[in-house]
């Protein structure tokens, strides 16, 4: 950072991801496991480290699979001005960087959309050519996340006593295999609250967030024929506590995001 030649800088940052989730609580699937759990970091260290340098980037992007959740955005808030990211697995391809460095040197809003159009632009070449694709992207406005982080904690704690056992079978989730129950669709969690409406001061603060989404329609993935639903993706995922994952949930517990997203308000049946 202190030999750039420039104000605006960016990070990737490139690996396994799972989120909020640290390196306990995932049995080496944090982000950045590379051989061997050692080698992995939460995502609070990282957010600890780029503070301690004094930049805030311009961009951060995560080619590492489950980075596109609330949860992330809200801890990388401070540190950076946008965040791009994926809410579902990434393929082992990841980011197609040939074709879109040139907009991510813009950094404009405009050249990060273009970085994000090109990403889809990529597997949908991929899937039309008959090969195994999938994917998801967006474009976060980290400025504005504490808006939307502050009407999805008015949403909580008004349900907060429908959400101490909800069922989950009818939202939309973007994990499979041992990737489930990571990330599931903000928005419809929202709109299942709601009883199939979501209020529109909601929606605006989304609006103002989300400065682009993109997804395969219908897409391979691996045995399974995953066919997002357009009408009900938003673009970032959360995670709702499901009494089974006591790991994961002990560990929720103790981020910030507990408290700031209202979900301690809530009371679960949890058995530890």
């Amino acid at each position: 950072v202190s030999f750039s030649s420039t104000d605006k800088l960016g990070l990737i940052i490139g690996s396994h991801g799972s989120s909020w989730l640290n390196t306990i609580s995932t049995s080496g699937r944090a982000l950045g496991y590379d051989g061997s759990i050692s080698n992995s970091i939460a995502l609070t260290d990282i957010v600890e480290a780029i503070e301690s340098v004094g930049q805030k980037f311009e961009f951060l992007l995560f080619d590492a699979c489950y980075m596109g959740t609330i949860e992330v955005c809200y801890e990388v808030r401070n540190v950076t001005d946008y965040l791009i990211a994926s809410v579902m697995e990434l393929t082992v391809k990841g980011f197609p960087y040939e074709y879109f460095m040139e907009y991510l040197y813009e950094t404009t809003i405009n050249g990060y959309k273009q970085v994000c159009q090109s990403f889809i632009n990529y597997y949908e070449d991929i899937y039309k050519n008959g090969n195994v694709a999938w994917g998801t992207i967006a474009l976060i406005d980290c400025k504005e996340v504490d808006g939307l982080v502050n009407q999805l904690k008015q949403e909580i704690v008004a349900h907060k006593d429908v959400l101490s056992n909800f069922d989950v079978q009818d939202i939309q989730e973007y994990g499979r295999e041992g990737g489930r129950n990571i990330a599931y669709d903000l928005k419809h969690f929202v709109k299942k609250l709601n009883e199939g409406n979501v209020p529109q001061q909601f929606i605006k603060e989304l609006d103002e967030v989300v400065l682009y989404k993109g997804c395969l329609e219908k897409a391979s993935y691996y045995s399974y024929n995953y066919d997002v639903d357009v009408d009900n993706f938003c673009g970032i995922g959360l995670y709702i506590p499901l009494s089974s994952y006591s790991k994961w949930n002990n560990y929720f517990k103790t981020l910030d995001w507990y408290t700031a997203s209202g979900w301690n308000e809530v009371t679960f049946n949890w058995n530890f």
